[in-house]
């Protein structure tokens, strides 16, 4: 059985919304049936803090994929990591996973209106060092920022301007559906390039 854990902060946490409606990894779930889909996220928590449970909630499970979102709390003025070590935080867990076995995802934008500890001005510089490391170690990458940017965001996020509701879920579980949907299609295509070769050398 096939691995995927789910590595992150509020917005990867649980699995029902208060309106019952379904979170991302129990929509990831339904979709990959045969899979086991670990919820490691917790509210709250910054990339630093992550650190600390990287090994018991992620690595003992050898997972073979692991979605990271990080970036609403590490951009947030009350506990404000720097981007530098923002990025040196995910380039260890890069690192200790391998690169292809990494789904980055990057931050996502709030309603400024209604979220007043988090502004898009600074929370864009994290997604922005989201997209670079996956450029720089060619992780696989769900740029969540320009997916919402582009779309009208605001209708995603429950009231507080920050964490999302169904039609954010929605959109950010199709995303993570997708992108293990192309890694699967491409592993098969490899096997069968890697067959023929095999039977064509033999």
């Amino acid at each position: 059985m096939k691995t995927l854990v789910c590595f992150g902060d509020s917005i990867t946490a649980h699995e029902i919304n208060d309106d019952d409606s379904l979170r991302l990894t129990s929509r990831v779930r339904l979709s990959f049936n045969k899979w086991n889909v670990i919820n490691a996220g917790v509210p709250a928590e910054t990339t630093r803090l992550a650190l600390t449970r990287f090994q018991e909630d992620v690595l003992r499970h050898e997972p073979d994929l692991v979605t990271i979102l990080f970036g609403a709390n590490d951009a947030s003025v009350h506990r404000l990591i720097d981007v530098e070590e923002y990025k040196n935080n995910l380039v260890y867990m890069i690192e200790k996973l391998g690169p292809s076995k990494v789904i980055l995802i990057s931050p996502s934008p709030v309603d400024e209106n209604q979220q007043h500890a988090r502004t898009n001005k600074r929370t864009q510089q994290y997604a922005k060092a989201v997209k670079e490391l996956a450029e720089t170690y060619n992780t696989h990458f769900i740029d969540l920022w320009t997916e919402m940017t582009g779309r009208n965001y605001n209708q995603m996020l429950v009231n507080d301007g920050l964490h999302f509701n169904k039609k954010g879920y929605k959109l950010l579980a199709g995303l993570v559906i997708q992108k293990i949907e192309k890694l699967k299609k491409a592993k098969k295509t490899k096997k069968g390039f890697a067959a023929m070769a095999k039977i064509q050398k033999g």
